[in-house]
């Protein structure tokens, strides 16, 4: 009896810490994809995106894509604030593929 009951909490504590955490994995996803989007709207991210090295570490690579999630999704229509997000996704692009190559 004392084996279920241990076999039962040991089951609702995997159970909480998984439906605690998938959340927010979810929630990044979808500020990457939001954030993505916005930005394919302007021609120095198209320009990122034409760029075949660029492209496959916006679309792969996790650290790349956690900096785009990490854009202010209503900042990035202001002219300044496009200026600091390029600058930023420019030199993190830049760092990771000279890593690669």
């Amino acid at each position: 009896m004392k084996l279920i009951f241990y076999f039962f909490i040991l089951a609702l504590i995997v159970f909480l810490n998984i439906g605690l955490y998938l959340p927010f994995l979810k929630g990044d996803e979808e500020d990457i994809c939001s954030n993505i989007n916005r930005l394919k709207k302007y021609k120095w991210f198209q320009d990122l995106l034409n760029n075949k090295n660029y492209k496959e570490l916006i679309v792969y690579d996790k650290d790349v894509r956690k900096v785009i999630g990490k854009f202010n999704g209503n900042k990035i229509y202001s002219k300044l604030f496009q200026n600091i997000y390029r600058k930023k996704l420019q030199n993190t692009l830049y760092q990771k593929s000279n890593r690669l190559a």
